[in-house]
């Protein structure tokens, strides 16, 4: 990867209302290391946009960012209706995405997994840029830079329609149709869990979750940056890759004081605030991000103890054959507040995929049956290997 500083450049691509959200709190935020300026907002539907932009304290300049596609005023909860409409104008989104964020490493799609637009497109383009056949010339970010995409999982008690697509929409994040890897990383996070609320199925108000969605993003970067030992984005995707185990959840606790805490209790209190369901113990892959205050770092802190507390936290949940890192990286600040990101990958998706699999086989039905549910137009073809391909995945990381 050729850049002309140190530090990995980002680039937060959103589609659909839900990811405009989430990116419209990166715009408010007064600084974004990492990721300046370099955003694009992606849509079907005007109304949307606007709502997003009004409905944030953000400045009017966000409407700059904003990509309409497609010939539709929005497309419901039709994903096949995203894809088609992203394909339609495919040319035009990649020359938004050339013009604000060409000079990018690394990028980051953000979309709601239960709706059409985002979950449509996103896996889609992520598809095209890493093996184009709508796109006449593949440019050298979509070749060289590294495509990581951020899933979040309907609330559990949504429509029937919105868990169908939630399924449909993992796999095909993780899998092109020939069952290849499509995403560099899929990062997952589940309204409902995120609230705290496995059962009924949270408040459906989004606050909570974008924020603690920015949180894991803001840490995520700041690996990449001026850290003990940089985890540069590359070493987030290549092992995971190799062993088919490419999907994650963030794990976060912040503000821990590390003259009260150790470092092995913080990844404890992190683990226990994972963004899906999961059992930590059927992870193949972990990283520790530690981000401290800089007059900790190297004196009362350094990178060895957190090597050690990490290992030593990996031993007691039966990991220690788990590929991944470890860093640390200072933050300006006073205190002793510090910040823990675990990144768990290739768990067991059960825990979170049984929340939808019965709603899942109940819209496949009706639309086999010819009923008008939405995404009536998806070929049994098509349907067939969505779920063969997430089967396949899912029984590699069971």
């Amino acid at each position: 990867m050729s850049r002309s500083d140190t530090f990995t450049r980002w680039a937060v691509v959103s589609s659909g209302e839900g990811g405009g959200r989430v990116t419209a709190d990166f715009f408010a935020r007064t600084e974004n290391p990492g990721i300046d300026d370099r955003m694009i907002l992606l849509n079907t539907n005007r109304a949307d946009i606007r709502n997003t932009i009004e409905g944030s304290n953000v400045p009017e300049t966000l409407a700059e960012k904003a990509v309409m596609f497609g010939s539709k005023r929005g497309v419901g909860n039709s994903f096949v209706d995203g894809r088609q409409c992203a394909q339609e104008d495919i040319d035009d989104i990649v020359s938004q995405i050339e013009n604000d964020a060409g000079n990018a490493d690394a990028f980051l799609y953000l979309t709601t997994l239960g709706g059409g637009t985002g979950n449509g497109s996103i896996p889609y383009l992520v598809n095209q840029f890493g093996d184009p056949t709508d796109i006449d010339d593949q440019r050298a970010w979509m070749r060289d830079g590294v495509h990581i995409t951020f899933g979040i999982w309907p609330y559990y008690n949504e429509a029937i329609q919105q868990q169908f697509n939630a399924v449909c929409g993992l796999s095909r994040l993780l899998c092109r149709e020939d069952n290849s890897q499509n995403a560099d990383m899929v990062l997952l996070a589940a309204n409902s869990h995120i609230e705290g609320d496995d059962t009924v199925g949270g408040s459906g108000e989004y606050e909570l979750v974008n924020e603690r969605i920015v949180e894991a993003v803001d840490l995520l970067i700041s690996a990449g940056r001026e850290t003990q030992r940089v985890i540069d984005v590359e070493d987030y995707v290549a092992q995971p890759s190799n062993i088919s185990g490419y999907h994650f959840t963030p794990a976060v606790t912040t503000d821990e004081n590390y003259q009260i805490r150790s470092l092995e209790h913080m990844f404890d209190r992190a683990s226990e605030a994972t963004y899906v369901p999961m059992d930590v113990e059927t992870c193949r892959a972990a990283y520790a991000i530690v981000r401290a205050p800089e007059h900790l770092v190297g004196d009362e802190l350094t990178t060895n103890d957190v090597k050690q507390a990490f290992d030593s936290w990996k031993r007691k949940h039966g990991l220690t054959g788990t590929v991944g890192m470890e860093t640390l990286t200072p933050k300006r600040a006073t205190g002793n507040g510090v910040d823990v990101l675990l990144l768990l990958g290739g768990f067991d998706l059960n825990p979170l995929v049984d929340h939808a699999w019965d709603q899942y086989e109940s819209h496949r039905e009706n639309l086999a049956a010819g009923r008008r549910l939405g995404n009536e137009r998806i070929p049994k073809g098509e349907l067939d290997t969505i779920e063969e391909n997430l089967r396949q995945y899912m029984k590699v990381n069971e």
